[in-house]
This record gives C-alpha cells, sequence and structure tokens, in this order.
C-alpha cells in the first residue's frame, strides 16, 4: 500500500475551527462523493504542536500546521488514477483555495512500515505525527534501519511513554513521487519520514515527549545519529476516518 500526507495550514482569515469544520464536513464530503481508486482517507486535527528543539533558538518551518492528511492507495498507479480523475481535478483540487494556505504546504509520498511496542492496542483517543528530517549525509536505506533502532532503544530508555503507546508506524518518503506533490502546492522541502504513534487520550499522548527526549539522546551518538532534531516537528491531534473502502 501506498499513502499520500500533506500537513496543512489554513488560509489566512479563517479561524482553526471553521477550517476543521470545513475539511471534514465539506471537502471531505466531496471525496465520499467520487473516491475513485481511493482506499481510506484520515484527517488528523491538530490541537497542539512543538518545532525544532528547546536548544534551539530557531526553526526553519512555518509553524502554523491545523492538519495532515492522509491518503491510502493499493499502488502508485491506483494513486496516479485518482489525481488525474475528472473530479480531483475539477473539485477536490479546486476546493483546497478555500481552505488551505498553499504556499506552506508541506507533502510527501510514503510506504507505512509497523513498529514494534510493549502494550498495543487500539489507540484512538490522540495521535502523534512525528515530521523527521534525516541527519545529513545519510542514505535513506541507512537512515530508515537507524530510525527503526532508536525507536526500540527509546522504548526502553522511557518506560512511561512504552507503557502509553497502543502502535506506531513509520512512514517511509518514496523520492520518486516527489515531482507529483504540486497537487498540493507548497513547500520544497522533504521529510524523510513521519513516525504516527497512537495513545488512548489526549492525557496520555504527553508521553511522547519522553519518548522523543530519548530520541535526542540516542540521536546525540555519531554511532546512531539518525535525524536533525532542529529540523523536525511533532503534532499531537486527533484522527478522523472521512472514507474507508468496503471489503467485500
Amino acid at each position: 500500500m501506498i499513502k499520500m500526507m500533506a500537513a496543512i495550514c489554513r488560509k489566512p482569515g479563517m479561524t482553526h475551527a471553521e477550517y476543521l469544520a470545513y475539511i471534514q464536513h465539506v471537502h471531505g464530503a466531496l471525496a465520499v462523493e467520487k473516491p475513485v481508486t481511493l482506499q481510506r482517507y484520515v484527517q488528523n486535527h491538530v490541537f497542539d504542536s512543538a518545532f525544532g528543539t528547546a536548544a534551539e533558538a530557531s526553526h526553519s518551518m512555518v509553524v502554523a500546521r491545523d492538519s495532515v492528511t492522509e491518503l491510502y492507495w493499493d499502488s502508485p498507479q491506483d494513486m496516479q488514477t485518482t489525481n488525474q480523475h475528472e473530479h480531483i481535478r475539477t473539485k477536490m483540487g479546486p476546493d483546497g483555495a478555500n481552505f488551505s494556505d498553499r504556499p506552506s504546504a508541506l507533502s510527501l509520498v510514503a510506504t507505512e512500515v509497523e513498529q514494534a511496542v510493549p502494550r498495543p492496542g487500539r489507540g484512538s483517543g490522540a495521535k502523534t505525527l512525528h515530521f523527521i528530517r534525516a541527519a545529513e549525509g545519510l542514505a535513506l536505506p541507512e537512515f530508515f534501519e537507524r530510525w527503526a533502532k532508536a525507536h526500540a532503544l527509546a522504548l526502553e530508555r522511557a518506560p512511561d511513554a512504552a507503557a502509553a503507546v497502543r502502535r506506531c508506524t513509520h512512514s517511509h518518503l518514496l523520492p520518486e513521487f516527489n515531482p507529483t506533490l504540486k497537487y498540493f502546492g507548497g513547500l520544497e522541502v522533504f521529510y524523510e519520514g513521519v513516525a504516527s504513534l497512537w495513545f488512548d487520550s489526549t492525557a496520555t499522548v504527553g508521553a511522547f515527549r519522553a519518548y522523543e527526549r530519548a530520541l535526542i539522546e540516542i540521536n546525540a551518538n555519531p554511532k546512531t545519529a539518525f535525524y536533525r532534531p532542529a529540523q523536525s516537528f511533532f503534532l499531537y491531534a486527533t484522527e478522523v476516518l472521512i472514507y474507508e473502502r468496503r471489503q467485500d
């Protein structure tokens, strides 16, 4: 399965609440109207976030992120079929102007890789999306390998986080699809990975902070370094399922 992700900021003059209501009930309805080959559509409604690290004076990214869209297909061919369909070109795409600050949109095409957690569960109450820039000069295969090892080690070092996380996936960038991301518009900055971690509630999602601190400690060792914390960010969100194809 292949997925497209987009971290979106609301357009100027729109409140966060207005934005979320629009993308769920208006834009989401357009998607359900004609999903074409789409298998699954999830909106992550952001309620908190942090950018870079406390040790850094600034962050290079635009800080406002109101939602993250996740679109799933069975294959790259299905993704292309959907994106080229008349409904997408004439209704879905143009509707973005009604809610999205297109110059600041951030998107990627990726595959999901499941990561082990000590206490797996449904974890539908809250979610962390951790957008990660790979360490400079690190090839993607090595980045993905180091990242997976860092995840496992971080859970060992942060028992409170290990007890709270119910599921974790790593979305691995597929750079060959970067040219297709003009659909969302926006920044020509590519994040090599996004970690999604599910928690039972908004009260327990904060356990991610201990996990993040462990990642930063692991990353400080040149032998295990894998990402650039100062250019990475995370979002706390609630997951809203807009569409899922029925499996007959």
